[in-house]
């Protein structure tokens, strides 16, 4: 599921920067047609391995498709694209980002924060089960052992 848009990613980040970053993956110099859709396309393929992350953490918390992208999540997918694109030219501050969003998702996958999505209650089952082992006790303890001890 696509959690943000390329205008998702523009707003938060400067349509300007976004171009440079995605202009940087391509080989064309002048702004053509081509240029523009390839660059598009490769924003568009940084938003969905961003989603595509994303889903890998909260696909075990919640149901998929959600119907409402929480707001959370749009700037977790872009932060995420937004790494993606800067591959190699990252700033601290991007990779600071990065890392705090794949901190946040390990807390969502945990179950430590919610999202206040409706949870998937067969998986929550799956998860809920537990093995309880039981002993007879201790072999060597001081009451069994008869004067031995």
């Amino acid at each position: 599921m696509q959690y943000a848009t390329v205008a998702d990613i523009y707003s938060r980040y400067s349509k300007t920067v976004i171009n440079q970053l995605a202009s940087n993956k391509v080989d064309v110099d002048d702004e053509t047609d081509e240029l523009l859709q390839t660059r598009e396309q490769i924003i568009n393929n940084a938003i969905l391995d961003a989603s595509a992350a994303i889903d890998g953490y909260i696909s075990g918390r919640i149901t998929l498709p959600v119907d409402k992208v929480p707001a959370v999540l749009v700037r977790a997918a872009c932060v995420l694209a937004y790494y993606n694109l800067a591959d190699g030219v990252a700033t601290e501050k991007a990779e600071k980002d990065k890392d705090d969003i794949i901190r946040f998702l390990e807390k969502v996958a945990t179950g430590q924060i919610s999202l206040g999505l409706s949870i998937d209650e067969s998986k929550l089952d799956e998860v809920g089960e537990v093995a309880i082992i039981s002993s007879a006790g201790s072999v060597w303890a001081r009451n069994r052992s008869k004067g031995f001890i």
